[in-house]
């Protein structure tokens, strides 16, 4: 089985530098870790009946934390990064490997706007939420939001030094892109109804411009991290909705596309990840348009991964095992799977066997 090998003990990497110094770090294989990892977003700090567990110490391979860009920068000259100096130890402690992601969007802090000069803008107005597009409105034309670009790169450059300068650097499973327009800026899709979309004009330009934002976006983490694994999620915003709100993978393609090939041309690691992992009808329907974009993308990338759905085991997804064998069926490297299933006594019992499994 090539992919969702269990890693077990401390793997080291050996940096073959003929003329580096005592202190120099390791260098990088630029390869994900393979495996079932926890995601959360509590920085490791996930409680049960009154007390903590470790998500390291559940049957995973390692952990994908989600902090937002308000925690890491609430204030311009204010920069911190939660829990990522103990969850670094805990890896190492555990022979495991950690993940670590900043979200923007709608968790993109006020002083953005105002540093960019831009406006921040109502999307969504069921949930009352908004954030930035990747347009401007400047003369009763739309142009690229590239303002808001040049404060992100900052944030992304300053993010990755943090990283690089990490003497635990190689515990790094995958850095996710982040800072598309529209939702918490991880995933590729418009999750909005059909009222706020059409509010949008959302025509073939703005189209356009979506994909031009979104692909710089990519430049930027390609530009910061070339030599860890940039994961590009997109999710399951796709055919018609009760309002008549239809929407096709157009804007995905041509991104997973770019991503794809950018890395590729640079020596780098892009891996497309679906976010609808248990999903009846989408993961084990091979000819489902979602499924045929990740195959493709996947197996031009070599890598890809799949996400489950936050609180699998209480929604009417497919049985956890399931999901690990389609996982494992589709050679996909690495699959996350939200704390909630990690933690579930019935999942832990799922996720032990399928390790002795692998062990055998």
């Amino acid at each position: 089985m090539k992919h969702l090998t269990i890693l077990t003990g401390v793997i080291m990497l050996i940096a073959a530098v003929s003329n580096g110094t005592a202190g120099e770090l390791p260098a990088l294989d630029g390869k994900p870790k393979p495996g079932i990892y926890a995601l959360t977003n509590t920085c490791n700090w996930v409680q049960k009946d009154g007390k903590r567990i470790n998500l390291f110490e559940t049957p995973v391979d390692g952990v994908t934390n989600y902090v937002t860009w308000r925690m890491v920068r609430p204030a311009e000259e204010s920069v911190r990064y939660p829990g990522l100096d103990r969850m670094m130890r805990e890896a190492v402690d555990s022979g495991k490997f950690l993940s670590y992601g900043i979200l923007a969007g709608i968790h993109t802090p006020d002083w953005v706007y105002e540093k960019a000069g831009i406006p921040r803008v109502v999307y969504d107005t069921v949930q009352n939420r908004g954030g930035y597009l990747p347009w401007l409105e400047t003369g009763g034309r739309r142009v690229l939001n590239t303002p808001f670009l040049e404060v992100w790169e900052q944030t992304v450059k300053e993010f990755s030094e943090r990283l690089h300068a990490d003497p635990n650097r190689d515990r790094i499973n995958y850095v996710p892109v982040t800072g598309f327009p529209f939702g918490n800026g991880l995933e590729l899709y418009i999750p909005l109804g059909k009222k706020d979309f059409d509010a949008l004009k959302y025509d073939r330009p703005s189209q356009k411009l979506y994909i031009e934002f979104c692909c710089r976006v990519i430049d930027i983490f390609l530009r910061h991290f070339p030599d860890m694994p940039l994961g590009i999620a997109y999710t399951d915003w796709f055919g018609a909705d009760a309002e008549g709100n239809r929407r096709d993978l157009t804007e995905s393609t041509a991104i997973l596309g770019y991503a794809v090939a950018q890395a590729k041309k640079n020596g780098a690691v892009v891996v497309p990840m679906g976010l609808w992992l248990g999903w009846d009808g989408i993961c084990n329907n091979p000819d489902h348009p979602m499924m045929r974009l990740f195959a493709k993308s996947a197996r031009t990338a070599g890598f890809g991964a799949w996400e489950g759905q936050m609180g699998s085991c209480e929604r009417k997804c497919l049985p956890l095992a399931e999901q690990i064998e389609l996982a494992r069926r589709n050679r996909v490297d690495w699959v996350q799977f939200w704390h909630h299933d990690c933690i579930c006594t019935e999942c832990v019992k799922t996720l032990g066997a399928y390790r002795k499994a692998v062990a055998r």
